[in-house]
């Protein structure tokens, strides 16, 4: 199977999970730069538009993506055929000293995305936060350096990187793990997919008993609740969604960017329906100044 890929070491480590998984098939990559590869971030879809068109082009059986850099719209002609069990869904603080409480004045605290600033500035608005962007290897050698005195990245990463497994022997002080109640992660946080052409049955079915439905159902509901307010990346919106037999749970974050009005909201339905789900907890979003906030991002 020719499988589209990133070039990043995290990418091409997230290949050998796949193998690790189809030890009976050959696993060809094909790796392929994206827009967001090429510095040029704000292009939606930017780590998987030229994936998918790879996909569309016939030169890959199927692409490999982190759920979370999918846009909500579909693209016509393209199928998930497979959401892989989730890894650990969470962020963590990362610094060269204190835990983000203990976090002197004026910190600086690193992050590429809107939805972390806005949870941490909700109760720390003392401190400085600065875009952070680059792959795993970059953020943590520019935090080392001292350009920052935390930065916030997803433990997924990590763990598959094996940084995790190695942070005793390695030059940070201090690793904080949120827990999901204080941080809401990004809606497909730490999911892997594959995407294939609607029309590839053989690609499908060989890949159909890799999926999990307990993730699928939860993430198709984070992404229904993200899509309400227009399913954009820039957008300070988080979602979690855990399946527990029939009953599936939502939970969201929604705020202005800098965090000084936000709502949580929290529903209960049944798995058989998580759009229905996701669209139920946006409603409950009602914060005027919040709703304005984004709208107004939508159109960035």
């Amino acid at each position: 199977m020719r499988l589209g890929s990133r070039g990043s070491r995290l990418a091409l480590a997230q290949v050998e999970i796949v193998r690790a998984l189809l030890p009976e098939v050959d696993i060809d990559p094909v790796v392929i730069r994206t827009s967001g590869d090429q510095g040029n971030r704000e292009v939606r879809g930017a780590f998987v538009k030229e994936l998918q068109q790879a996909v569309l082009d016939g030169r890959v059986d199927a692409a490999l993506h982190c759920l979370k850099d999918m846009p909500t719209d579909p693209i016509p002609g393209l199928s998930i055929a497979a959401y892989l069990e989730r890894e650990d869904p969470r962020d963590v603080l990362i610094s060269r000293g204190p835990d983000l409480p203990d976090l002197r004045k004026g910190a600086v605290v690193g992050t590429g995305s809107v939805r972390r600033t806005s949870q941490i500035a909700a109760f720390r608005k003392d401190l400085e936060y600065k875009r952070l962007v680059g792959n795993v290897d970059t953020r943590l050698r520019k935090l080392q350096e001292g350009e920052y005195d935390a930065i916030v990245l997803a433990i997924a990463g990590l763990n598959r990187l094996g940084v995790i497994a190695d942070w005793a022997t390695g030059p940070y002080r201090d690793l904080t793990v949120w827990s999901l109640d204080e941080m809401i992660p990004c809606p497909g946080q730490a999911v892997l997919v594959f995407e294939t052409r609607t029309e590839n049955t053989a690609t499908i079915d060989l890949l159909a008993h890799l999926n999990h439905p307990e993730t699928e159902v939860a993430v198709r509901a984070e992404r229904a609740f993200l899509s309400a307010f227009g399913g954009g990346c820039s957008l300070p919106i988080g979602a979690y969604g855990q399946a527990e037999g029939a009953q599936l749970s939502l939970r969201g974050w929604v705020s202005t960017v800098d965090g000084g009005k936000f709502q949580r909201p929290f529903a209960v339905g049944l798995a058989e329906d998580p759009e229905g789900l996701g669209r139920q907890v946006a409603a409950l979003v009602r914060d005027a100044a919040i709703l304005e906030v984004l709208e107004a991002r939508q159109r960035i």
